[in-house]
């Protein structure tokens, strides 16, 4: 008989356990392929969007300054040679609701004003529904079609903007865009309107923020020179790859953590085949041993075993490869309705499907590497007398599959399509040692755990539980490496949990430390703070009302010198109010020093990645003008949001006046009285805001909305992180199933004293049931170091602190232990159908 019978045979003769394992490894392809293909569709929308954002414009000449460009620097730009059409865009955010009555609403929307005669000359838009703007109709407002779905509008509904001069007539949704171009801004929430209409609507004209012109075939470096030779103003150049890597800076985390997760499947399913096959060959000792003794050699069984693993590996990556285009189906859908992540369409990647199939066959070959060599390694004697085995040392045993562990790793990100740049490697493989190595410790605290975890199973099932427990430690390394896969899955969700937990503290503690009083209006373009500043000072309830004066500015470090984001504020109210948190420097002294004069306070993130300390002096500067000198008087934890990730310096509101010319202001801080009620003064500012058509903004807003744009990612990971967990429950019915064929003889007399069925299907629950424990119980230390990880390694951990989500580790251990039941039930029923006479005839 050929050895390739022998081993088809085997899989046939054990259909159930079969079935399992390819199922097992479907699932761990399954996931890589979706993280594939979804991250595929996540970069192909990034770079379309750019593109149609920039349509046939060559370059973007977008202003340096908040104020925009004068219609004097557009018509310089139009005029440059080289230039073969130009479109100016206006920006500006504002309050819109719908018409008054019982279901009126009222958004926050990006309002860009366009030239349609112009936009056409650089864009062909995407209009999806209606038309586009036209030139004679003053009222056409086109809308995201996503956005406009989510809020229940049509088209013909119409639009107020609120805070619009009385003559300004409502503004009417002829046209609706996909989500590509304008329509991936602000997550879909824009309304594209004539900057015409933008302009005379409001009092104050809204600013041009960026011209996008077209050369044509005329050289960039040359156009460039002569932008440089023309324009009086401040101006940044930036390319389809620079919008691009703006639209992509939410993809690439979730390219990294997909990538994570992509690992954790590979892993899971190198566990399940290699325990499958562990429990094959000590299943079939004696019928290795024969064939041995029959002439077969080492390497002949050694390929009997391979031939079983590439089985399992062929048929789980096909059918992996299939259900994965259909999880990233649900995925890219799931991230396109909650606009987390931009994505758009199914691209189906033959070189990434090929990849998933090719990483499901490998991992598959390298967890039935371990059990085919020992296997092969068996002397024929041995084999045909495993009653006389030395068992070999628990640690020499497990020492391959570290081994194991560390190539499947390997070929994960040797193989993985990932860009390197964007992704904290290091962390990445620090997580998967400590889930791998969580996974091989459970082998060696099972027998502790056991006894500590076993004891409400012993009083809820008694002698069943007891029973249950002690059969956890007939091989520890098989249980072992059942409750680590289980323990896997469950602590990728611990992780996901720690971090979200985390990111929402942080966000609250960053959120309520810039925002002086908790509460804030914006305005949609920046005005002189002292020709406002009546308005926000009768404020029902106010205390004190502060200007933040935001600018861009350039400083200066030795020879090198860096864009960054300035604010100024007024040192006083910040202090009073005790906003802002300090990482170094003293709070009053640094205070003081603001309000003397030429100092600087600067985010952590700078400080660390500049080695800025506290006394360090700073040259800080507008572009093409004469620097200042300032002394960093602290270094803050958080700080106001700017242009750059790491935030905006902050210096006190006179030396923005008195060194850069700075007095215009987009951002009130509003104080309110120590007694006055938050409800009150809620709709004080509202209202407030509503006269200056600005949006007033709370503290607890804005850390909800942080807090929901993360939860669909949340859920998402989680999912994925489940899937995990489904597998590792497969491995679960595979390991009691075989507990139950070892110990039929050993039932069947359990049975003959007179244990009924239900008490020996309890038995097996509670043995399940108690493994799960087990497994949520190192789930929850291995994720919490996983997620500490993780946070470090994206700089939460310092700035926020480690969130301990305690809710959810009793959810862990409470799904553990459920899965593992449940896994439990059909090898419960197995053992209680056993027939007891012809169980105790079965020789051991």
């Amino acid at each position: 008989m050929r050895l390739e019978t022998i081993a088809w045979r085997g899989l046939r003769a054990r259909p159930l356990r079969t079935a399992l394992t390819v199922t097992g490894v479907a699932l761990g392809v399954a996931v890589v392929s979706a993280t594939l293909i979804t991250s595929a569709s996540a970069d192909r929308a990034v770079q379309a969007a750019a593109a149609e954002m920039l349509g046939r414009a060559d370059l973007r000449v977008r202003a340096f300054r908040d104020e925009g460009f004068t219609p004097r620097s557009v018509q310089t730009l139009r005029s440059l040679p080289g230039v073969v059409a130009a479109a100016p865009v206006s920006e500006r955010r504002l309050v819109v609701s719908t018409a008054p009555g019982p279901r009126e609403q009222v958004f926050n929307l990006l309002v860009i004003g366009l030239e349609a005669a112009a936009e056409r000359e650089i864009r062909d838009p995407r209009v999806v529904a209606g038309v586009f703007l036209s030139a004679d109709s003053p009222t056409d407002a086109v809308v995201s079609r996503s956005w406009a779905s989510d809020h229940g509008l049509v088209l013909g509904d119409e639009l107020l903007l609120t805070g619009r001069v009385p003559s300004a007539a409502p503004l009417r949704i002829v046209g609706m865009i996909d989500q590509s171009g304008f329509g991936a801004l602000n997550q879909g929430a824009v309304a594209l309107v004539s900057r015409k209409t933008l302009d005379t609507s409001f009092e104050i004209p809204a600013p041009v923020s960026y011209v996008d012109i077209d050369i044509g075939a005329a050289r960039e470096a040359d156009v460039v020179a002569a932008l440089d030779r023309a324009m009086t103003e401040p101006f940044v150049v930036e390319t389809k790859a620079d919008a691009a890597a703006q639209l992509g800076r939410a993809q690439a985390s979730f390219a990294g953590i997909s990538f994570l997760f992509g690992l954790v499947a590979l892993v899971v399913g190198a566990f399940l085949v290699g325990n499958a096959l562990a429990m094959t060959v000590a299943e079939r000792m004696r019928e290795i041993g024969l064939l041995r003794a029959a002439g077969a050699t080492g390497r002949q069984v050694l390929g009997l075993f391979l031939r079983q693993g590439a089985a399992f590996g062929l048929a789980g990556a096909a059918l992996g490869t299939l259900l994965g285009v259909g999880l990233a189906a649900a995925m890219i859908g799931f991230l396109g309705s909650t606009r987390a992540v931009l994505v758009g369409g199914l691209p189906l990647d033959p070189g990434a499907l090929l990849l998933a199939f090719g990483l499901g066959f490998v991992v598959a070959m390298l967890g039935a590497a371990v059990p085919a060599l020992r296997a092969a390694g068996l002397a024929p004697l041995e084999a045909l007398r495993p009653s006389q085995q030395t068992s070999r040392a628990l640690g020499g045993r497990l020492r391959w599959l570290v081994l194991l562990e560390l190539a499947v790793v390997f070929a994960g990100l040797l193989l993985y399509p990932l860009r390197r740049g964007a992704t904290p490697i290091i962390p990445i493989l620090l997580s998967l040692a400590l889930l791998v190595g969580g996974a091989v410790a459970a082998a060696f605290v099972l027998d502790p755990l056991g006894r500590v975890v076993g004891r409400p199973f012993e009083w809820f099932f008694g002698a069943e539980g007891l029973l249950g427990r002690a059969n956890l430690a007939r091989d520890r390394v098989r249980t072992g490496l059942t409750i680590g896969a289980l323990m896997i899955g469950l602590a990728a969700v611990v992780a996901i949990g720690a971090v979200a937990e985390s990111t929402r503290a942080t966000a609250d503690r960053w959120v309520a430390s810039v925002v002086p009083g908790g509460h804030a209006i914006r305005l949609g373009i920046a005005v002189d703070a002292e020709q406002l500043r009546p308005t926000f000072e009768a404020t029902d309830g106010l205390q004190a009302a502060s200007p933040i004066v935001e600018f861009p500015a350039v400083i200066t470090a030795g020879t090198k010198q860096e864009q960054v984001s300035a604010a100024g504020i007024d040192p006083t109210v910040f202090q009073d109010a005790g906003a802002l948190l300090f990482r170094d420097g003293n709070r009053a002294e640094a205070f003081q020093a603001l309000r003397d004069g030429g100092a600087v306070l600067i985010p952590d993130g700078l400080a660390q990645r500049e080695g800025f300390q506290v006394g360090d002096i700073l040259r800080v500067g507008l572009p093409g003008a004469k620097s200042q000198t300032f002394a960093v008087a602290g270094i803050l934890s958080y700080t106001l949001p700017g242009r750059t990730p790491e935030g905006s310096l902050l210096i006190s509101l006179a030396d923005a006046r008195d060194h850069f010319g700075e007095t215009a202001s987009s951002l009130w801080a509003m104080v309110p009285k120590p007694n006055m009620s938050a409800s009150a003064f809620d709709s004080s500012v509202a209202k407030t805001a509503a006269s200056l058509a600005g949006e007033a903004l709370t503290a607890g807003e804005l850390a909800s909305e942080l807090s929901r744009s993360l939860d669909g990612l949340i859920g998402l990971f989680d999912a994925l992180a489940l899937i995990a967990v489904v597998v590792a429950g497969l491995g679960i019915v595979n390991t009691l199933s075989v507990g139950v064929s070892e110990r039929v003889r050993e039932i069947a007399i359990l049975r003959s004293h007179g244990m009924t069925v239900g008490q020996v299907q309890a038995m097996v629950v509670a043995e399940a049931a108690i493994m799960g424990a087990i497994g949520g119980l190192a789930a929850i230390v291995t994720g919490l170091a996983v997620g500490w990880t993780m946070l470090g390694a994206s700089g939460g951990g310092e700035s926020g602190g480690f969130a301990v989500p305690w809710a959810l580790l009793a959810i862990v251990i409470l799904v553990g232990t459920g899965v593992a039941a449940l896994a439990g039930l059909y090898p419960a029923r197995v053992a209680g159908s056993l027939p007891i006479v012809r169980s105790l005839k079965r020789m051991e």
